[in-house]
């Protein structure tokens, strides 16, 4: 083991130029490794950051790759990570010869496996100090035994001295990065929903008034109908059946009328019958009243869980799915429309595939329906997606519908 010369004024400076001016925590520690690397020899060099609460590190690397850096796993927590003692205060420096062989780092349920993945052996690790509180720890690693000594360790603590600040001002800085986008993105959700809320109004209005002609224009109609023909009738004493069976079929009429009229207000087929029955009973709806063949299937593998769902949740899913099916025969001339549900775990997941002319090339162009879609989504809180199929032809939309919010207080009130 070669004894190493210690800092001195000259190699701190170029350790600190090294770092000024980097504004990502990953190229920090890429250049004091580059800065250090003949005076504190490593293979691998990680800064592990521990989060506000001391519960969770997020681990900066350079050199050799391994799995506890924050792009290949993300963050851990505090309690398996192989240098604990070192965060918790409980030790002020760990040095050893060979860590594959040292059982400080592999108690149970330790995350040592990157040790071993990495064939590091040599392991040199001093706590990240601000204000005199730990927020972190340096760590050099090398794969060869027998590498670091008492001597290295004054050097490592002054780099880690260097490093503190400078890393606890990008920490933070990256944290409150993230609050704002969050934030942002929370407000940006909020306006959505509000301006997708009066939309939907606007779209049950226009339903209302639609029911209203409807009413007016058929079944009303019908009942004046009936009306005028019962008053022809009253003054004769005797009746045959020819004169009443008109009046029965305008009975028969304006009862198949007032039945599609109070299905299309809410969908008795799916309070009475299920999730499955309904769409394959707008599947068939749909694939009568088309004037060129149409193939509509209905792939069911987890329709008894919709069931399971709040009333409000299925009729909202119910009514994305039937404006998905009449976009489909309305405007993209599609040949066979799928709807498949599965259910797997904690998500429902709904697709609607058809085979049609795909999304319109205008990407900024948004439907009412759609947007309709997107907003009886949001107020489920499911998520939808649209994409075109191979080479544009084609549409794919989908629901997932994570099963642990539906099992919340519900928050939202129907929406039809």
């Amino acid at each position: 083991m070669l004894s190493r010369a210690p800092f001195d004024l000259q190699r701190i400076m170029a350790v600190l130029k090294s770092i000024t001016g980097q504004l990502d925590l990953k190229c920090v520690v890429q250049a004091v490794s580059t800065a250090v690397i003949d005076i504190l020899p490593h293979d691998h060099i990680d800064v592990a950051l521990m989060n506000a609460d001391r519960t969770i590190v997020s681990t900066y690397e350079a050199g050799l790759h391994t799995e506890w850096d924050i792009e290949s796993r993300g963050t851990r927590s505090v309690a398996v990570s192989p240098i604990r003692t070192l965060f918790m205060g409980e030790t002020d420096s760990i040095i050893t010869d060979d860590a594959q062989a040292d059982p400080r780092f592999h108690f149970e349920g330790a995350w040592s496996k990157p040790i071993f993945d990495a064939g590091l052996r040599g392991r040199l690790h001093v706590p990240v100090l601000v204000e005199g509180r730990i927020i972190g720890a340096l760590s050099f690693s090398t794969q060869a035994p027998d590498t670091y000594s008492e001597a290295d360790l004054d050097n490592a603590r002054i780099v880690a001295d260097i490093l503190a600040a400078y890393m606890f001002a990008l920490q933070q800085s990256e944290l409150a990065r993230r609050r704002e986008v969050k934030r942002a993105e929370a407000e940006a959700r909020a306006e959505g929903l509000r301006i997708g809320a009066r939309h939907l109004t606007e779209e049950l209005e226009n339903s209302r008034q639609a029911i209203g002609m409807d009413l007016h224009d058929q079944t009303l109609a019908d009942l004046s109908r009936i009306s005028r023909n019962l008053k022809r009738l009253e003054g004769k004493t005797n009746l045959r059946g020819s004169e009443l069976q008109p009046i029965q079929d305008d009975i028969s009429h304006c009862l198949t009328e007032l039945r599609v009229i109070i299905d299309n207000a809410r969908p008795s087929v799916l309070q009475f019958f299920g999730f499955s029955e309904a769409i394959e009973a707008v599947l068939d709806r749909y694939a009568r009243a088309s004037a060129k063949p149409l193939v509509c299937r209905l792939r069911d593998e987890g329709c008894a869980a919709i069931d399971a769902l709040p009333a409000n949740t299925q009729v909202a899913l119910y009514r994305i799915v039937q404006e998905a099916i009449n976009n489909a025969v309305r405007h993209s001339g599609a040949s066979t429309i799928e709807v498949q549900v599965f259910s797997h775990e904690a998500v429902i997941r709904i697709t609607i595939v058809d085979d049609g002319c795909g999304l319109p090339q205008m990407p900024g162009k948004r439907t009412g329906g759609l947007a309709n879609m997107r907003t009886r989504a949001s107020l489920i809180e499911a998520e939808l997606t649209v994409t075109s199929g191979a080479e544009g032809i084609g549409t794919q939309l989908s629901i997932a519908i994570p099963l642990a919010r539906q099992q919340e207080p519900a928050r939202i009130r129907e929406v039809e």
